[in-house]
């Protein structure tokens, strides 16, 4: 599983679906600017005027009503003091599935810290800070791709909860849906709102802090100058599957959360051994976390997933985890055969976000390297129809461990065989759509050559 989280398309969760003209086409689609929404519009005052009519309080609801409908981004929300904000919200919350939920409040700030800011814990962890800071969950917030697609509909609330997951990083909280629909929210300001930890997406306080105490995996002879509670999350799927297993679908929407993430784990061989997500997203090293701390073995922090970087330059380097993919070929005969293994990932691949695709590409060449015959191509992924309904129409994605053969007869006068292999996160066309100018679109993970005997 990685960060790309999402995505609701989550961040694992992601939204995907609604139509352009003309154009079948994606999701929030896993959300930039400001939104446009329709909040939630105060009642009427408790006491009514005395001798005012049945018709006049009826007109002014049917106006009410009609602004509510009209209300934008610039109008001012409900503000009503923390307490009774942070009840409504929760109440509401509590009502929604675990992936439409908030981690955490994240207001208060455990005891022998300063503050909840991933830099400020990077004071004493600072090669963990280090690690987070390149990673796929440090860049939730900022990925252009996700700033793009929550300018789609009043989902926008939704997707906060994976790529911001401390209520005190959302600017507004929703305290319930105007007739049910989830796009359009009652939606109240944010007193605790913090602007500056919003940037850090998926940050620390994320996944360490609850309710002002720090929580952990229980390492042993801890030297922390702050307290850490032993958490057996942490060394569970618990933790990762509250975002990267989230599947829904809502009546009347051109969207659908599509994670399965956690459920293609668990029934592949890996969950049987007990091997978690973190077992390859954050592979376990020996080392002191902290000045002064003893060396332990602790697990790195870069989530690298598909190695796909959100931003151009910034991304773990590959021996965060190599790409899942294996890829063979050989000469038989006439015939190129070309060995796919899904050899490293725990979940199917490509897993998380439905327009993700993996392609192998063959080109036969003479013996002097000059392309001869057209280029073979191999699309490992999924295909949705997102318009009028969410809908799957095709699924040839690579289960853990499992091999395909494919095998392609070379043109005559072929001495050898280029090989590429590349991962995608989505096509041109849909980055063109969004208006997403040189952001990173896809990766080389394979390229060799193959001579004929």
């Amino acid at each position: 599983m990685d960060g790309e989280h999402g995505e609701m398309f989550m961040v694992s969760g992601r939204m995907v679906g609604m139509k352009r003209p003309g154009r079948w086409w994606r999701r929030w689609a896993f959300p930039r600017g400001l939104v446009v929404f329709s909040v939630f519009i105060v009642g009427f005052q408790a006491c009514m005027t005395a001798g005012r009519s049945a018709s006049d309080r009826e007109t002014q609801e049917a106006e009410a009503r009609g602004a509510e409908r009209r209300l934008d981004a610039s109008t001012p929300l409900p503000h009503p003091p923390m307490p009774d904000a942070l009840d409504a919200a929760r109440s509401f919350l509590g009502t929604r599935p675990l992936y439409e939920q908030p981690l955490a409040v994240g207001m208060t700030i455990p005891s022998g810290l300063n503050a909840l800011d991933a830099k400020s814990c990077g004071t004493c962890h600072a090669e963990i800070y280090a690690e987070w800071s390149v990673s796929t969950h440090a860049l939730a917030w900022r990925d252009p791709q996700f700033q793009a697609e929550i300018t789609k509909s009043g989902n926008r609330w939704l997707c906060l909860n994976c790529h911001t997951p401390l209520m005190v990083q959302h600017d507004t909280w929703p305290v319930g849906l105007n007739e049910g629909d989830i796009d359009r929210p009652r939606l109240i300001a944010n007193p605790l709102f913090d602007a500056s930890l919003r940037e850090e997406g998926i940050t620390c306080a994320g996944c360490h802090v609850r309710e002002g105490v720090i929580h952990g995996p229980g390492l042993e002879q801890s030297t922390a100058p702050h307290p850490v509670v032993k958490d057996p999350a942490f060394r569970s799927e618990a933790l990762c599957l509250r975002c990267h297993q989230a599947e829904a679908t809502y009546p009347g929407k051109s969207y659908a959360c599509t994670f399965a993430t956690g459920k293609e784990w668990r029934s592949g061989p890996y969950a049987a051994k007990g091997q978690t997500c973190a077992f390859c997203h954050m592979p376990s090293v020996r080392r002191s976390v902290a000045p002064g701390a003893p060396v332990r073995s602790t697990r790195r922090h870069w989530w690298r997933g598909a190695g796909i970087p959100k931003i151009e330059g910034i991304q773990p380097p590959l021996e965060a985890n190599p790409p899942g993919l294996g890829v063979e070929a050989s000469w038989r005969g006439e015939a190129l055969v070309v060995d796919l293994v899904n050899a490293r990932a725990g979940h199917k691949l490509p897993t998380g976000d439905p327009e993700r695709w993996i392609q192998v590409d063959v080109q036969f060449l003479t013996g002097t390297g000059q392309a001869i015959g057209d280029k073979r191509s191999i699309r490992i992924g999924q295909k949705w129809e997102w318009y009028p309904v969410a809908k799957k129409l095709s699924d040839n994605r690579l289960a853990p461990l499992e091999h395909r053969e494919r095998v392609f007869i070379a043109p005559p006068g072929a001495r050898k065989a280029l090989v590429v292999a590349s991962s995608h996160r989505m096509s041109p066309e849909t980055a063109d759509y969004h208006h997403l100018k040189d952001y990173p679109i896809g990766i080389e993970t394979h390229r060799f050559e193959v001579p004929r005997q």
